[in-house]
């Protein structure tokens, strides 16, 4: 059975911070990017695959699938889970997989989004996901690199 050891909410999903960062310091050996556009489209995931360090494996998983495969399909992997938005990382934690804490990484700017960091900026909604997932006793840790100082959580709602 796989162990959840990251879920990491990135509009960008897998690129060479994540490879290269949080993967190594995390100790992920499988990367599961779950999100439901990119699992059908084979151009972005080559792209995507450039940044799997050469340790890891990764795949490229439906919302849906990664709930209904992700604990089962992979023995004796500690896997990361790649979402782009809170809405994403709520049906996770909704469905009860075993996460403990969500970061939250890069979400870019646009209409009706609030600059919480200079790589986070949230909507209304987004809020409302977030605060959702806290509110499971699930740490929210906002950072964009490993090594940054995470944020008080409390000031996302």
């Amino acid at each position: 059975m796989a162990e959840i050891v990251f879920t990491r909410i990135d509009d960008r999903l897998l690129h060479g911070q994540v490879g290269r960062d949080w993967v190594k310091e995390e100790g992920a050996d499988l990367i599961v990017v779950a999100n439901d556009r990119i699992a059908g489209d084979r151009d972005q995931q080559k792209l995507m695959n450039i940044a799997t360090p050469i340790f890891a494996e990764t795949v490229f998983w439906t919302i849906d699938r990664t709930i209904s495969e992700i604990e089962e399909c992979f023995e004796d992997k500690k896997a990361m889970i790649l979402v782009e938005s809170p809405e994403d990382a709520y049906k996770l934690v909704e469905a009860d997989l075993d996460i403990t804490s969500v970061n939250v990484g890069n979400m870019r700017s646009l209409p009706n989004k609030e600059k919480i960091t200079d790589n986070v900026y949230l909507g209304k909604e987004d809020k409302e996901f977030l605060k959702k997932i806290h509110d499971k006793n699930i740490n929210i840790d906002v950072r964009t690199l490993h090594a940054d100082k995470a944020i008080d959580e409390n000031t996302l709602f």
